[in-house]
């Protein structure tokens, strides 16, 4: 990746002559962000945001582009606190992000579904339907629910601060392999479901090298009604933040319809992923 790689303290948002004119932060969260480690073991090609922050740099050469590698709870603070920070993978205009400056749309998901074991996945659907509504699923006393240490959900994030969050079926699973080891828990019955991109169960079954392990089904959630959830560059909003995402949105074209990035999409989010319509 074309980018310079830093691990550092931010606590300035001035713009300054040192300062890069983009600054990227990330975190280690397959597939979206794929440590070259973990790429090497499984000899897989790079995340898809990877992927995009080479594509900025690829097609913006003339501006300074640097990537600290941070928690992820630590960038959302740092962004919300207007410091020189930009994060490449978000959800545009969430409750809980509202505040960023935003590029164009880059990508788009198919929405956030259910993911639990085949077993469970039966039975739910027999209850409730597919696709299922997640605020009855919420309030369901008997089912265990488990997330990513700091992850959001965009529009059904309001149904896990009511009914989930801080509740005792409520667990966070924390560190660089937290996506794995939360699949792994749900295939173990130590958890029952979690919401995630259908994408998360490919991830999963590439390091899975256990043959016996209960298969994981994604299961479509009612209130998102197969609406896409739209996907964008954001950045603090400051000064700096503002410069960024202009200079990010006068390339948006030829970043988002970069040929290397859209086969990390396609190989991540697979080929009939939602795509953004284009204007002749």
């Amino acid at each position: 990746m074309l980018v310079t790689t830093l691990t550092i303290a931010l606590c300035s948002s001035a713009v300054s002559a040192d300062e890069p004119d983009i600054r990227f932060g990330v975190n280690a969260a397959p597939p979206f962000h794929i440590p070259e480690a973990l790429q090497s073991k499984l000899n897989t090609p790079p995340g898809f945001c990877d992927e995009l922050v080479a594509s900025v740099q690829r097609h913006l050469p003339e501006l300074s582009v640097e990537v600290a590698y941070l928690p992820h709870i630590r960038i959302r603070r740092l962004m919300k606190r207007e410091q020189n920070l930009c994060f490449p993978c978000l959800i545009k205009r969430t409750s809980y992000n509202p505040d960023y400056y935003f590029s164009d749309t880059v990508n788009l998901y198919a929405p956030h579904g259910v993911i639990t074991r085949k077993s469970l996945a039966e039975k739910l659907i027999a209850r409730y339907g597919s696709p299922l509504s997640f605020e009855t699923l919420a309030q369901q006393p008997e089912l265990r629910f488990a997330q990513p240490s700091g992850r959001k959900y965009g529009d059904i994030q309001p149904i896990l601060d009511q009914y989930l969050i801080d509740t005792p079926q409520h667990r966070s699973v924390f560190g660089e392999n937290s996506v794995f080891n939360l699949m792994a828990m749900i295939a173990a019955d130590r958890v029952d479901y979690t919401i995630d991109y259908e994408m998360m169960i490919h991830f999963y079954e590439q390091l899975d090298n256990e043959a016996d392990s209960e298969k994981l089904i994604y299961i479509p959630i009612k209130e998102y009604q197969q609406r896409p959830i739209i996907g964008a560059i954001g950045c603090a909003r400051n000064e700096w933040g503002k410069k960024a995402i202009d200079s990010i949105n006068r390339m948006l074209p030829a970043i988002a319809g970069d040929e290397t990035f859209q086969q990390r999409l396609d190989f991540w989010l697979g080929s009939d992923r939602p795509r953004v319509k284009t204007s002749d």
